[in-house]
C-alpha cells in the first residue's frame, strides 16, 4: 500500500493474514462471523451453498470421547429447496409441488405432483407403458400394462393391480 492509502477492513467472508495488502476469501463452504477478520482461523462459520442447509448435530469425537457440536451442510430433502448461501433451513415447495431429488437449488425444481388420475378422452392421458383404466364410477387411473404371451396365439394384457386383465386371440 502507498503512504496515503488507508487500510480498509476485509468484508465478511474474507480475511487479511499478517501484513498482506489484499483480502483473501475463506475456503468454499465457510465464512467469517464479521468483517475485519485478521487470519484464516476466523473462517469458522459454515456457509452452506444453495441446495443445502446447516444442521447442528451432536457427535462423539472418538479420539478423546468429548462431545461437541459440529455444524454440517445437509442437502435439502425431497419437497424442499434453498436458493441462498448460509441457510439453516430449506424452503418448502408450494402446496401440490415436490422436488425429484435432494439438494434442490431453486423453486423451479419443484414439479407438480401427479396423482395418477386420467381422463380417457384426452390425447395421451398416461405415460408410455400405462393405460387409462376405469377403476370405479367416473374414476380413471393410469396403470402400468404388462404383456405376457400365453402361447403363440394369445396375449394377456394386465395392469399392476390384479383386478383388470384382458386376453386377446
Amino acid at each position: 500500500m502507498g503512504q496515503n492509502e488507508q487500510c480498509q477492513p476485509c468484508s465478511k467472508g474474507t480475511f487479511r493474514e499478517g501484513l498482506m495488502s489484499v483480502c483473501q476469501r475463506c475456503q468454499i463452504g465457510f465464512t467469517t462471523k464479521k468483517e475485519g477478520s485478521l487470519n484464516s482461523k476466523e473462517c469458522n462459520q459454515i456457509n452452506c451453498p444453495p441446495g443445502y442447509f446447516t444442521n447442528n448435530k451432536l457427535i462423539n469425537e472418538e479420539i478423546n470421547l468429548n462431545f461437541e457440536f459440529l455444524q454440517i451442510c445437509l442437502p435439502c430433502p425431497i419437497g424442499y429447496y434453498e436458493n441462498e448461501y448460509g441457510s439453516n433451513k430449506c424452503k418448502k415447495c408450494p402446496e401440490g409441488y415436490i422436488t425429484k431429488q435432494l439438494g434442490a437449488k431453486n423453486i423451479f425444481e419443484c414439479d407438480q405432483v401427479w396423482d395418477g388420475s386420467c381422463k380417457p378422452d384426452q390425447p395421451e392421458p398416461c405415460p408410455n407403458g400405462s393405460e387409462c383404466i376405469q377403476i370405479g364410477g367416473e374414476i380413471f387411473e393410469c396403470r402400468k400394462i404388462f404383456v405376457e404371451f400365453l402361447n403363440n396365439e394369445q396375449i394377456l394384457r394386465k395392469t399392476a393391480s390384479s383386478n383388470y386383465a384382458e386376453t386377446f386371440p
